[in-house]
């Protein structure tokens, strides 16, 4: 095998398991959207900068 065979098999196991962490978070029903700075959805800041 040659480094180019190495360096695909890297991407397709990354791109596998970003589609694999994507699977998982449509299933168990997280979803992004929190507070940026805690990642709580139910921070007040959060609910602040909704109403702006």
């Amino acid at each position: 095998m040659d480094w180019q065979d190495y360096v695909v098999t890297a991407i397709m196991i990354a791109a596998a398991a970003a589609v694999v962490r994507w699977l998982w978070r449509l299933v168990c029903g997280r979803s992004r959207g929190g507070c940026a700075s805690c990642a709580s959805t139910q921070c007040p800041l959060r609910k602040i900068k909704n109403r702006q």
